[in-house]
């Protein structure tokens, strides 16, 4: 057997993260159980519970998952094009084209209460982590004098993930998230004095 035919071992942990999704997809928040995680996974469900302490955990844990997934995958369209102008159209692009497949607006959108109910917390703790995608990006733009020297990396960086999720999420008069020269315009007229 070849070194490319041995199959990848699954942690018990990814395999509970990749049931969960799947039920999520199926049923949505509300109708998920732990019981429907454990037979998805072909586990007992007191194996689930010594992975995650409730339902609202591992739902956490599966979207964080699905989230830093994604932005692995986006850093290199988002590092292909020049300026943080360009880079931020450049992800809004790319997450609204993918929405169809993002399970967090998914469930956001269809069940609003359950979402905020269950990962509520869970996203609050969620937003260092997907803001630090925005580090490397504002350091380079500080660097080459596009945004002031003196711009908080950490803050700049959450204030552009607040802006995305409001270009991908709300739909608005004075632009079009899905017309990248509507898009552009508006993150030029905004984002860019707003760092610079």
């Amino acid at each position: 057997m070849t070194a490319a035919a041995v199959p990848t071992r699954v942690s018990t942990r990814d395999r509970l993260t990749e049931a969960a999704e799947r039920c999520l997809r199926r049923s949505g928040i509300r109708r998920t159980t732990m019981v429907d995680i454990a037979n998805e996974a072909g586990v007992s469900r007191g194996l689930v519970y010594q992975y995650f302490p409730d339902k609202s955990a591992i739902i956490v844990a599966t979207l964080s998952q699905i989230d830093e997934s994604f932005w692995r995958n986006a850093q290199a369209r988002v590092s292909a094009v020049d300026g943080i102008a360009a880079q931020v159209t450049e992800a809004v692009l790319l997450t609204r084209s993918h929405m169809p497949g993002t399970l967090a607006l998914q469930l956001k959108a269809a069940e609003p209460g359950a979402f905020a109910a269950t990962v509520g917390v869970g996203i609050r703790e969620l937003m260092p982590a997907m803001s630090r995608f925005w580090h490397v990006y504002i350091e380079a733009a500080r660097e080459s004098g596009e945004i002031r020297p003196d711009v908080d990396v950490a803050h700049a960086s959450e204030w552009i993930m607040r802006m995305l999720f409001s270009l991908i999420t709300m739909p608005g008069d004075s632009v079009n998230a899905d017309d990248p020269k509507s898009l552009r315009r508006f993150i030029d007229e905004f984002l860019v004095p707003g760092l610079g």
